[in-house]
């Protein structure tokens, strides 16, 4: 899709065209989801290179070209960019040419006085609805079901808001309650008691909180059929608090400000599934790719942002990398466990 800034034509990626393949993907096999995924990122690496010049550095720099690049399969060839290298740029170095830094949404909120804040465009927020939306549907999640969303980060800027989200919601597709987690834990499970979600997502610190004052009145009228945490890992010990307050097991899905979502959880196999389709996840041991079962740095390719790419971007946790299909019998990749990174990692 094109949008015309200023002089430049800001080409940002194929909304149509991806919500098919996000359809399709979920009953496609394993080739034709790779095929998709090397198609977007060789039009990604000519994007990035073209017109954003951190990426025109470090490609000249290592005497690369997009066209050394045919897939994934050569991945290994583009350096790995850090928080750390992105961090003091000015956005004229960071953001594509054509897209206007003040137009873009500020996802990542930095401190007053710091340059790297993580952008998107308009468009680019509606793929997060999509991949939330297709891993809904993986738990088991109807159109009508209710979902409540506790959640204590700032309150939306008009630049955030998800168009797609309020049509969905214009048309009856998913009931959804936003729920202020800062409130004291009794008032959040009022609201939640009064709603009746069939499913509840927040991040585990948030749903522990919940889960602790549930436990503590004895509390059984919150039941949902799904509880998904997100924006933090849950620990086993996390894990069995929040089944024991909510009757149901918490699933996990995985995502960053820097991507839309990386990962969900799997109900029949437990592994994470990896959003292919919109993000190429590696994980390397000392710098090659990890055996099955072996643990690992991630690093993760955006194939989706184009205002502000994220190519081969260094990620703050390890996984272990999984084995086979999943026994569900979807095309997806599969990461075993995820934890934090060491601190001196």
């Amino acid at each position: 899709m094109e949008h015309a800034l200023g002089a430049t034509i800001f080409r940002g990626p194929d909304l149509l065209g991806i919500t098919r393949a996000l359809q399709r993907h979920p009953r496609a096999d394993r080739e034709q989801l790779q095929a998709f995924q090397d198609a977007k990122l060789r039009h990604l690496l000519v994007h990035a290179y073209e017109n954003v010049p951190y990426y025109r550095k470090l490609f000249d720099r290592h005497r690369l070209h997009p066209r050394h690049i045919r897939g994934a399969v050569d991945l290994d060839m583009i350096p790995i960019t850090t928080t750390q290298d992105m961090h003091g740029l000015p956005p004229s170095e960071l953001v594509a040419r054509g897209a206007d830094p003040a137009s873009l949404v500020p996802v990542d909120y930095a401190s007053p006085g710091e340059s790297f804040v993580v952008r998107r465009s308009r468009l680019e927020q509606e793929f997060h609805v999509m991949f939330r939306q297709r891993a809904y549907e993986s738990f088991g999640l109807g159109l009508r079901a209710r979902i409540a969303v506790v959640d204590a980060r700032h309150p939306a800027g008009p630049n955030e808001t998800k168009l797609l989200g309020r049509w969905l919601s214009a048309m009856g597709v998913h009931p959804t309650l936003r729920v202020d987690g800062s409130q004291e834990p009794g008032a959040v499970v009022e609201q939640l008691r009064a709603f009746r979600p069939d499913l509840i997502t927040s991040q585990p610190a948030l749903l522990l909180s919940v889960a602790d004052h549930l436990l503590a009145t004895d509390d059984r009228r919150v039941r949902p059929r799904i509880v998904a945490a997100g924006g933090e890992l849950l620990t086993p010990a996390v894990r069995r608090r929040l089944a024991e307050a909510f009757g149901v097991a918490p699933l996990q899905t995985y995502a960053s400000q820097e991507f839309q979502l990386l990962a969900w959880e799997c109900r029949v196999g437990g592994h994470l599934h990896a959003c292919d389709d919109g993000a190429i996840i590696e994980v390397l041991r000392d710098g090659r790719p990890a055996l099955p079962g072996e643990e690992g740095e991630l690093v993760a390719t955006n194939l989706h942002a184009y205002a502000m790419p994220f190519i081969r971007y260094r990620l703050p946790d390890v996984a272990t990398r999984g084995d086979a299909p999943c026994a569900c019998g979807q095309p997806f990749s599969v990461i075993g466990a995820l934890r934090p990174a060491p601190l001196n990692g």
